[in-house]
């Protein structure tokens, strides 16, 4: 693996714990919240911060068709402050 590869593997590895609900002891996500996370992270890791962001990666996570629940809204913000550092 090249040290692209790796660092990919690991960011879409931490995205999707938080995708698919982070907490202590949890080391994986199940392969539904690994493939959101792949494009949350696209969507997030962009060139481009703008306001409309945060909904578009909570519709991904909650699959909602435009009415992602609070708990996706919270994971698509906590995934775009921690991405984008």
């Amino acid at each position: 693996m090249t040290t692209t590869t790796t660092a990919r593997a690991e960011l879409l590895r931490k995205a999707s714990l938080i995708v698919c609900g982070r907490r202590p002891g949890k080391t994986r996500s199940c392969p539904s919240c690994l493939r959101k996370a792949d494009a949350a992270v696209r969507h997030a890791s962009g060139p481009d911060l703008n306001t409309t962001l945060v909904p578009r990666i909570a519709d991904i996570i909650c699959g909602s068709d435009g009415h992602p629940c609070a708990t996706c809204w919270d994971k698509a913000t906590t995934l775009v402050l921690e991405l984008r550092t």
